[in-house]
């Protein structure tokens, strides 16, 4: 799946794109004025009904690749892009986001003046412009940056392994499209879990922060464009793919000590008590009856599952009657979201029994 070329450019830059066809000219010329000399653009088009072919002709120059396959889904069109890639490092950029000029550079630099790290990513801004921008670090976590334990490194934080892995099993702090990856870190790790695509760039980092050093700049490279349209809009799907993604890392087979084998599974079942919580806020009590019992079963007793199940196995008119008694059952500290900043804002307790 990976080669290493003898003439290999210092950056691979995978744009996976699906139907997106009008989002690529801003795009490409983002990666294009990004400062990298011999910079490579791998366009993964994953199955397209639109003019996507067409608009990658007329954008067509010796910097970019076009690759097709059919519809797949994310994480294998990541990893058909870094197949055909040839750079000594490896970066991503959804369709429909930019990268800003200037910062590139600097990562290429201080990955190759500093071997002992393994990924290097940015500071990002996350919007529109009708609802302006965000800090990635203030919408991913703020606190959590901040409290991570850290060397400062030529400007970079340069993060405790152990310390970087273990808050990145609670939540994801890294935003792909300012991620740098070395060629042979990412072998090791395997590329992307096809199974999983929401949160498959999460299960990739946990497996090499398990045996890697990541690093940050602060300067932001990237520019994460909300729209409506976007994958990340499916609470349920999204809340599965993170339970999923603990189990893959429980699963994968590198090395996890006690502690973090214990905040795994920790993490895992507050996952999937948010997950049958949502099929509950919707009065969706069969799926949400469901969901509690896989909890109960994966997991071992739980008391307010347990609660809940229960709750969910009386008859319909019951569990509304129930849930109007909302001061008896539930507490007012509410239901864990998930560990994602696109998770629902509100805490799922708060006002769903009412």
């Amino acid at each position: 799946m990976y080669h290493d070329p003898v003439e290999s450019p210092p950056l691979s830059v995978i744009v996976c794109t699906y139907n997106r066809a009008s989002y690529l000219p801003a795009c490409l010329g983002s990666l294009r004025a990004a400062g990298v000399p011999g910079l490579e653009i791998v366009v993964v088009d994953d199955g397209s009904t639109d003019d996507t072919k067409a608009v990658v002709e007329k954008l067509n120059g010796p910097d970019v690749r076009y690759v097709y396959q059919t519809n797949k889904g994310l994480s294998t069109a990541r990893n058909t892009g870094i197949a055909a890639a040839r750079g000594r490092y490896v970066a991503y950029l959804d369709s429909d986001d930019l990268w800003l000029a200037g910062v590139a550079p600097k990562l290429i630099d201080f990955l190759d003046r500093h071997p002992e790290v393994g990924v290097a990513f940015t500071e990002a801004k996350v919007g529109n412009d009708a609802e302006g921008f965000t800090p990635w670090t203030e919408w991913a976590g703020r606190d959590e940056f901040k409290q991570l334990p850290h060397a400062i490194v030529d400007g970079f934080r340069v993060f405790d392994r152990t310390a970087f892995h273990r808050q990145l099993i609670r939540r994801n702090l890294v935003f792909t499209g300012a991620v740098f990856q070395r060629r042979e870190v990412l072998a090791e790790a395997g590329g992307f879990n096809p199974k999983l695509n929401a949160a498959g760039d999460w299960e990739l980092y946990l497996r090499i922060a398990a045996r890697h050093v990541f690093a940050f700049c602060p300067d932001p490279l990237a520019i994460y464009i909300q729209h409506p349209a976007q994958m990340t809009t499916g609470w349920d799907k999204m809340a599965l793919e993170f339970c999923d993604t603990r189990r893959a890392h429980l699963a994968s087979g590198v090395p996890l000590g006690a502690d973090e084998v214990s905040l795994l599974k920790q993490t895992l079942r507050g996952e999937l008590f948010y997950y049958a919580y949502l099929a509950y806020d919707r009065r969706d009590y069969r799926e949400a009856n469901r969901r509690f019992a896989q909890l109960l079963r994966e997991c071992g007793m739980d008391k307010k599952a347990l609660a809940y199940w229960g709750l969910t196995c009386l008859p319909r008119p019951m569990t509304q009657g129930v849930r109007s008694l909302r001061a008896l059952f539930v507490r007012d500290d509410g239901v864990r979201v998930g560990p994602q900043p696109w998770a629902p804002a509100a805490r799922a307790g708060r006002n769903a029994d009412q």
